[in-house]
């Protein structure tokens, strides 16, 4: 995909709406597209990985091990969402957990260690794009508890 439709492609995600078109070319440059088979491992739970995703089509599931119980899905990520969010902390430095194509799926990686380079260089992009990624990791952290609520409520009850 040409730095030109990768730039198209980045707008269409809620992370991305507000930035300028110098901005989205910037991250374009950094971008490449990739594509999953059915039921592919993209990354696994403890992992390090230097990518962020977007979504274009299908649909990836986040997946968390659960002690005694096994994988649980805490959310499943479909176009326009990202995922992978943690390659852009660097404090986390591994993956919060696993993500596996649920069905043919086509994303945008973004060199998550040449996000953070772009963000450091031009603040305006870095107070945006961490701004918009900070609500991303909270509604990722809000759909986590419910599912474990979940998981251990069904436990309590059996």
């Amino acid at each position: 995909m040409e730095p030109r439709s990768l730039a198209e492609v980045l707008r269409s995600a809620q992370l991305f709406w507000g930035l300028e078109p110098q901005h989205l070319e910037k991250l374009a440059a950094i971008a490449s597209e990739v594509t999953w088979t059915e039921g592919q491992v993209i990354f696994r739970e403890g992992e390090a990985d230097d990518r962020l995703y977007l979504v274009v089509e299908g649909l990836v599931a986040l997946e968390m091990y659960i002690p005694n119980r096994g994988r649980a899905t805490i959310l499943t990520a479909g176009p326009h969402e990202v995922f992978g969010w943690s390659a852009a902390v660097p404090v986390v430095g591994k993956k919060t957990a696993s993500a596996r194509s649920l069905q043919r799926t086509r994303a945008i990686a973004i060199d998550a260690g040449a996000l953070c380079a772009a963000c450091e260089q031009d603040h305006h992009l870095g107070y945006y794009v961490y701004r918009t990624l900070a609500d991303v990791i909270a509604s990722r952290l809000t759909a986590t508890r419910l599912q474990l609520l979940d998981v251990y409520a069904v436990g309590k009850g059996e």
